[in-house]
């Protein structure tokens, strides 16, 4: 096929239709994102045929744009959609989003919380979706449940959801090469999201890491460093009980960089040992 006339800005010339690749590229997204968009929510060129290639004019270029725009800003690519057909503008702020992610919860729509906390973490990245999302969520719905004991199957709703979808964003491909980064909870820790998140919030950044999950036996995490040989062990724990010493002081035996995360543990570094805070300070930290 002949290659198409291009305007001197790199676009197809005036009166040029544009393939779905040259779409795809021009928007930064995959042409399957394309489709979708198409399907779900009805944004096929203007005189789509069925059967046929599609081809894309400039209103539909423009059409495009502004939905991703839209999305970029925050909101839903369902509400950027209705949007850009209605012509009127919204913003989807983090407490929207947090409130909707409870309604969700609260209705026992485990599905509802996936798509929400997908999108979520589609727009606002790992690090920005935990910390104004999903912990404010968390953190509300545990509040229910301390006034209302039966309510815990709302917090069970929104754990599984929020650890479901965080393994989704850790599946990504990671690069260069075998994990270097080792990641666990102390034994006998159960509470798991935190680390789910640094997970996730790693893979984004393409960032091979190895997850040994909730209370990982001493013996058991002291083999899987001899087998593996990371270059860093990030120990987590939520409660001080969980927090032992004895573990960190074989894991040094092992001359392994050796980083503590969550409340369990002190807040100051002890020698040998360097402790991180929130999921933004243990990201800087093991990214480097």
């Amino acid at each position: 096929m002949a290659a198409e006339r291009r305007a001197s800005d790199g676009s197809p010339a005036s009166g040029n239709a544009w393939t779905a690749g040259q779409v795809a590229r021009h928007l930064g997204i995959s042409e399957s994102t394309l489709r979708t968009w198409h399907r779900r929510y009805g944004l096929d060129p203007h005189d789509a045929e069925p059967g046929r290639y599609r081809r894309y004019q400039a209103a539909d270029i423009a059409r495009l744009d502004r939905m991703l725009g839209l999305i970029n800003e925050g909101m839903l690519a369902s509400e950027a959609a209705l949007a850009v057909q209605s012509g009127e503008p919204a913003f989807r702020s983090p407490e929207r989003d947090t409130a909707d992610l409870l309604a969700a919860a609260q209705a026992l729509d485990t599905q509802r919380c996936a798509s929400l906390l997908d999108d979520a973490f589609d727009r606002h990245g790992v690090i920005a979706a935990w910390e104004g999302i999903c912990r404010p969520a968390l953190a509300a719905v545990d509040a229910v449940d301390r006034r209302d004991p039966y309510s815990i199957n709302v917090e069970h709703c929104l754990s599984w959801a929020v650890q479901a979808a965080l393994s989704r964003v850790s599946a990504l491909p990671a690069v260069g090469g075998a994990a270097r980064i080792l990641l666990a909870c102390a034994e006998d820790e159960q509470h798991t999201l935190s680390l789910a998140a640094l997970a996730a919030a790693l893979a984004e950044r393409r960032i091979p890491t190895r997850v040994l999950g909730a209370a990982v036996p001493m013996k058991s995490l002291l083999r899987a460093v001899h087998e593996t040989g990371p270059e860093t062990v990030v120990l987590w724990s939520q409660q001080p009980r969980t927090a032992r010493q004895d573990e960190l002081r074989a894991l040094r035996a092992l001359s392994v960089g050796l980083v503590t995360a969550g409340p369990g543990w002190p807040a100051r570094s002890r020698r040998g040992t360097h402790h991180v805070a929130t999921l933004p300070e243990a990201v800087a930290v093991l990214a480097r």
